[in-house]
């Protein structure tokens, strides 16, 4: 009787266990999501470093389950005030290229971008269901291959430097 009891107990523990490790993805949609990750610095710009001590973060998730993009920004320390700020792709981490998103008025989005300060954030979100870029050349898939290949950077412009203060490649953690 202690046998079949055993049995009986271990496979009640068995089910519960599936049970509450497949529960987490349906509880929590956020499981899902991808994370991206900058660390921007004047050493980073090319084709030329900028001899700058400013710094910044950028931190970008891709929800898949609602097909949209966000992100936040931080930067401080830049030598004039801060014009623009964007994602530019594709690119390697020695590469300048174009821009894929304006962090001020993003195709398909919303953002808010801190400028005419040497310090300050941006953050908004994208839907990847169309277009991402103004000129329409660039949809949500394009821009996904390109985060999830380390092809794309985050940069911001100021005043000093128009082509770019600091940048920062973007990676997948």
């Amino acid at each position: 009787m202690q046998k079949h009891a055993l049995i009986l107990a271990t496979a009640i523990l068995g089910v519960g266990l599936v049970v509450a490790c497949g529960s987490d993805k349906t509880t929590n949609p956020t499981s899902n999501n991808i994370t991206y990750t900058a660390t921007l610095a004047g050493a980073n710009e090319k084709p030329t470093a900028v001899t700058s001590s400013a710094t910044g973060t950028f931190t970008g998730t891709l929800n898949p389950t609602t097909n949209t993009f966000s992100w936040t920004l931080s930067f401080s320390g830049l030598t004039s005030n801060a014009t623009l700020a964007h994602i530019h792709g594709p690119a390697d981490a020695n590469t300048a290229t174009g821009v894929i998103v304006n962090f001020a008025s993003p195709t398909g989005g919303t953002g808010t971008l801190t400028t005419g300060a040497t310090s300050g954030t941006a953050s908004g979100s994208i839907s990847l269901a169309g277009a991402v870029n103004a000129s329409g050349t660039i949809n949500g898939d394009s821009l996904k291959k390109l985060l999830d290949a380390g092809m794309t950077y985050a940069n911001v412009h100021s005043a000093n430097f128009g082509a770019g203060e600091i940048r920062g490649q973007i990676h997948k953690q």
